[in-house]
């Protein structure tokens, strides 16, 4: 076999027999598909649109799980409009347009972030990675599920909207966020999204974040809208993760690609996504504990 390809099934002794009972031959069970799915837990973060925050969530996010002594491989799958590098502050010299091209394999690209968090980059400006075909998507998938190991939580930023390239990393992950602002077009979209992934056959239903909210009752407001029309029409019953507020700290450490937890640290964003990280990772060991200067408030739901 290859060194350089991954791990097939029929390295443990196995063998794959179709219902005929004749060996399927090499090429079949090479394929993709035969290869192990990622088994850590793995968060998909989408949007129905853009320009909801959802890059900077996930940026931020990992660092704030990072700091409870969580190893995090955050993975930019917005294939052709890569920006987490940015936001966290990290120059790639290479990117999954190195991996999906045969020149590198995917440990050869990682990039060690912020503590506890590990980058998988992407390529920005990139046409032909922006439609995948299911065969190098399939690809990427198993190959993720490789580096599982050293990994406690898989955190996917998928593309933005309702793709085939954003939906493909949400339909196979544990967990689905579904990320909306207050306002109604990115409402809208956002139960659009979450249809979409109904009919698509999503596992179970996902998860509301509201972003930007300048108050708590507006956040409330948009998330309760989304799960009563989503109840309603599509039976599924959503819960909400709760809000990030609209600060306008978010913005400026941005601007100085750096993750608002570190730039700011005492800001209320940086307060909320402290709490959704304690959320999702509610027990760090305390010799691995890297937390941040934070103050005693919680993520308002």
């Amino acid at each position: 076999m290859n060194e350089d390809r991954a791990p097939r099934p029929t390295d443990s002794g196995l063998r794959l027999v179709p219902r005929n009972g004749q060996p399927l031959d090499a090429d079949a069970l090479d394929h993709p598909v035969r290869w192990s799915r990622p088994h850590v837990r793995t968060i998909a973060l989408a949007s129905g649109k853009g320009g909801v925050g959802k890059s900077t969530v996930a940026a931020n996010l990992a660092v704030a799980l990072g700091a409870r002594g969580a190893r995090v491989l955050l993975v930019d799958a917005d294939l052709s409009q890569a920006n987490l590098d940015l936001l966290l502050g990290v120059h790639p010299r290479y990117d999954l347009q190195h991996v999906l091209s045969g020149e590198k394999s995917l440990e050869e690209i990682l990039v060690a972030g912020p503590p506890g968090v590990t980058l998988v980059p992407a390529a920005s400006g990139v046409p032909e990675l922006a439609d995948l075909d299911d065969y190098r998507r399939e690809v990427l998938l198993r190959a993720l599920g490789q580096i599982e190991a050293d990994v406690d939580l898989m955190l996917i930023d998928t593309a933005s909207g309702v793709s085939r390239q954003a939906t493909s990393f949400c339909l196979p992950a544990d967990e689905v966020v579904v990320m909306t602002t207050p306002e109604m077009p990115s409402f809208a979209d956002a139960y659009g999204l979450i249809k979409l992934l109904q009919a698509q056959g999503l596992r179970r239903p996902p998860h509301l974040l509201v972003n930007l909210a300048t108050m708590p009752e507006e956040a409330e407001e948009t998330a309760h809208r989304i799960r009563l029309v989503a109840r309603r029409f599509l039976r599924l019953e959503i819960d909400s993760w709760g809000y990030i507020p609209a600060d306008p700290a978010v913005s400026s450490a941005v601007r100085r690609q750096e993750p608002v937890l570190s730039a700011f640290p005492q800001s209320p964003a940086a307060a909320a996504f402290r709490a959704l990280a304690e959320r999702l990772w509610p027990t760090p060991h305390p010799e691995n504990d890297r937390s941040l200067p934070s103050t005693p408030q919680r993520l308002q739901a």
